[in-house]
């Protein structure tokens, strides 16, 4: 299986947009307005993992200072899973937040999603807080500092 990875400043096209949100609703469910939030960021990337020109995986994330990256939303179709995507998505968004400059890249996620949550773990991030959000969810928030 040939995978091709795929960066984009701000918002993506338009049809990598609406695949995404497919996937998104498929793995978390809910309305998936990320866009509108993404537009809202100053600073933002989106990084998708693309299989016979389709999204199989994505990662976005947004500036919250000239310090700190937030990793915000990510997922990998299931089908797709174990294949390592999550893990490239992730290095290469961290390789070009050390190239940029950024100090720590921030994430939150939730017990239930235990697969993420361990490849924060396994690859450097610290629970460094844990929150209630507007829904009453309880989230874990992680923090990794981005050595050079």
């Amino acid at each position: 299986m040939d995978i091709d990875y795929q960066k984009f400043i701000a918002a993506p096209p338009e049809r990598i947009a609406e695949e995404i949100t497919v996937l998104h609703r498929e793995i978390f469910g809910g309305p998936g307005h990320w866009l509108e939030q993404l537009n809202r960021q100053e600073t933002a990337w989106t990084y998708v993992a693309l299989v016979d020109n389709c999204v199989v995986g994505y990662k976005i994330g947004y500036a919250l200072d000239d310090q700190i990256f937030y990793s915000w939303l990510g997922g990998v179709r299931p089908d797709c899973r174990k294949l390592g995507i999550a893990s490239e998505l992730m290095r290469r968004q961290h390789a070009d937040l050390r190239a940029t400059g950024y100090k720590i890249v921030r994430t939150k996620t939730m017990n239930k999603w235990r697969c993420m949550l361990l490849l924060n773990i396994q690859t450097g991030f610290d629970i460094v807080a844990t929150e209630i959000d507007p829904r009453g969810q309880l989230k874990i928030v992680l923090e990794k500092k981005l050595l050079s």
